[in-house]
Formats: C-alpha cells, sequence, structure tokens
C-alpha cells in the first residue's frame, strides 16, 4: 500500500449533509490543527493535528507497533486537562486512584482510557464542565471503535498510512481529483486490479488484499450516513490503456452511475484545458461534520504520497471554477469515451 500523509486545510465552509449537525462529530480533532496551548482552559485549544499527522515516513513503520493518531490525539488533550489543573503525574494518579506509569501511556497514546474512564479523568482534575470536555469524551469513544475493516490490515502498513486512514474514515465528504488515474474511492475493482501491480510496484502489493481494503473504505459509512463524493477527473484518465478495454468501460460506466446518485457528483476536466502543475497528482480534501476545516492527502504513483505542500482545497476550488466543465458536458465526455470503447 502506498504511504499516505496528510496536511490539515483550512477555510470554506462544508456543504450541508445530516451529518454536519451531529454532536459527535470529528470536530475535536481537526478543529484547531494549527493552534497552540495557550492561557486558562477555555482558551486552550486541542494539540493540533498537523503535528500529529506531519511525519513523513521514509520506511515503513508496522502500525500494530504505534499507537494511532485517535489515541494520540485524546493523549494530548488529557495531558492538557492535567496541566491546566496543575497536577503532576503521581499527584493525578493519586486522585484517580491509579498507577501513574498508566497514566503516561495514556497520555503518549500506548494505553487506552475508555469514555467513561476519560470523564472520570475530567471530574477529578475539575475540568469537565469546560467547553473541550465533551469533545475530548467523543474522542475516547473513536479511539474505543476504530473501524473493524482495518484492523486486519495495520500489520503491513506504516503508521502514518494507518493514520490517515483512521481520519478518512471520519470524513463525511471527500473532494477527489484524479490525473491519469482515477481516484481511489470511486474506482472498480476490474480498474484497481489491473493498475495495482504497476502503480503499487514498490510496496510488492498483495492485490487480493489491497482490494479488500479499498472496498471497505468505499464502502464505509462515516458517522452511520453515506459519504458524500465530488468528483473531479482529468480526461488523460480515461485514456489510460488497459489490458482489457472492457475494464475501462465498466470504470466509465460507474462513474456515469455515479452522476445520477443524489450523494455524488463527477466532473471532467477536458483535454483542452489550460495545465497548472497545482493538479499534475491526485489528491482528496476530506471535509468532516461539525467543522469547517479539512484535511488534504495527496498520492503519487510509484512513489507513494507525501504531504501536501499548500492549500489543497484552494487547489480544488480553483480546479472546480476554471477547469472543470460542467455537468452535462462532464457526462457527455464519459459517455464518449465509454461509445469509443463499444
Amino acid at each position: 500500500m502506498c504511504t499516505v500523509a496528510a496536511v490539515p486545510v483550512q477555510g470554506g465552509a462544508v456543504y450541508g449533509h445530516p451529518a454536519r449537525e451531529c454532536r459527535g462529530s470529528f470536530c475535536g480533532l481537526v478543529a484547531c490543527a494549527a493552534q497552540a496551548r495557550r492561557g486558562p482552559w477555555d482558551g486552550i485549544a486541542e494539540p493540533g493535528l498537523d503535528r500529529a499527522l506531519r511525519v513523513h515516513n521514509d520506511r515503513v513503520i508496522e502500525a500494530n507497533r504505534q499507537p494511532g493518531i485517535l489515541a494520540r490525539e485524546l493523549g494530548s488533550m488529557l495531558q492538557t486537562a492535567r496541566e491546566v489543573a496543575s497536577l503532576s503525574y503521581d499527584q493525578a494518579a493519586a486522585r484517580l486512584g491509579c498507577e501513574a506509569d498508566w497514566l503516561v501511556r495514556v497520555e503518549t497514546g500506548f494505553a487506552a482510557a475508555a469514555p467513561e474512564e476519560v470523564a472520570r479523568i475530567l471530574v477529578e482534575y475539575g475540568v469537565r464542565e469546560a467547553a473541550a470536555a465533551d469533545t475530548i469524551i467523543d474522542m475516547a469513544r473513536r479511539v474505543a471503535a476504530p473501524p473493524p475493516w482495518l484492523a486486519p490490515h495495520t500489520s503491513r502498513m506504516s503508521a502514518a498510512n494507518r493514520d490517515v486512514l483512521l481520519v478518512e474514515a471520519e470524513a463525511t465528504l471527500a473532494q477527489l481529483h484524479g490525473f491519469l488515474l482515477i481516484p481511489y474511492l470511486v474506482q472498480t475493482e476490474g480498474y484497481f486490479r489491473e493498475i495495482a501491480p504497476d502503480v503499487h510496484h514498490f510496496n510488492e502489493c498483495d492485490v487480493d488484499q489491497e482490494w479488500d481494503l479499498l472496498s471497505c473504505r468505499q464502502a464505509h459509512r462515516p458517522a452511520g450516513v453515506t459519504r458524500l463524493l465530488e468528483v473531479i477527473i482529468d480526461e488523460s484518465a480515461f485514456e489510460l490503456r488497459l489490458k482489457r478495454p472492457e475494464t475501462m468501460a465498466d470504470q466509465l460506466r460507474h462513474l456515469l452511475a455515479l452522476t445520477d446518485s443524489p450523494h455524488a457528483t463527477v466532473r471532467v476536466i477536458p483535454k483542452d484545458a489550460a495545465f497548472w502543475e497545482s493538479r499534475g497528482h491526485n489528491f482528496d480534501v476530506l471535509s468532516f461534520a461539525g467543522t469547517t476545516d479539512r484535511i488534504g492527502v495527496c498520492y503519487y504513483p510509484f512513489l507513494g504520497a507525501e504531504l501536501a505542500s499548500g492549500d489543497l482545497y484552494g487547489v480544488w476550488a480553483l480546479i472546480e471554477s476554471t477547469s472543470a466543465a460542467g455537468p452535462a458536458q462532464s457526462r457527455a465526455i464519459l459517455e464518449r469515451h465509454l461509445a469509443a470503447l463499444s
């Protein structure tokens, strides 16, 4: 699997969706990604997502030997609460009736505290009524219930990749940009199986395992709702020569079906659209219930994925407004390519 990394992308509004109204949201993790700790409790931002995500692995680190990003964020939040209460580890442990070593492990993400334990910790620290308390308890719930389909795959992926999939699993809106290749979350099985050995060449890809993981990612329902997809694909992606033309035809039919879905839009960048470097790769912009902040993920064939170097939502919005064709023209382009394969 490609090593994937992500960075927060700020700005803009989140489109209307039932999950946006959920109080149990991802906002505790992303709402203050760029903020530092400061002042009294109500002025303190939860620890930044960027600090946790901005780790680019040059080699694969087994994810099941590293605490997940949600556990690390929860631990950092609890550390902030303890420091606001001006308690040492020994003092906090005495209040809680636990070992200081367990508290250290919780704050570093190596031990999990259940939601009810987190609530009691906040009570003992005297900060249960603080504005951020419910966010911290909500984070504990998420740590306790990661996507069940992820566990069988963590031993063969990097910690950074595992963390990004945990974040993706929370996203209720995914804006996908494809250049040369169809974006992962809308790939068909046949298309994926044909391109995977080449795209994942340096990762000794097991196609069956990788498809099982990708199909679970595609079917996942964050916050119990169907994820919204906004897809923009450069027309060059449809000109990829596959061994079986029918494979591309099936992929095009799938994209056409998505255009009829209430949960997805598909737009195409025509071949004659002006090219500029920032759109010359695949990337996703992920949005979450309850917050307008976003996280960007960049994908690169062969090289894997790297940290986004700028505001990916800004790039997305520019592509959408200046390069992508409208829905009707986009559908016509898809139909034209499908007809050429018939």
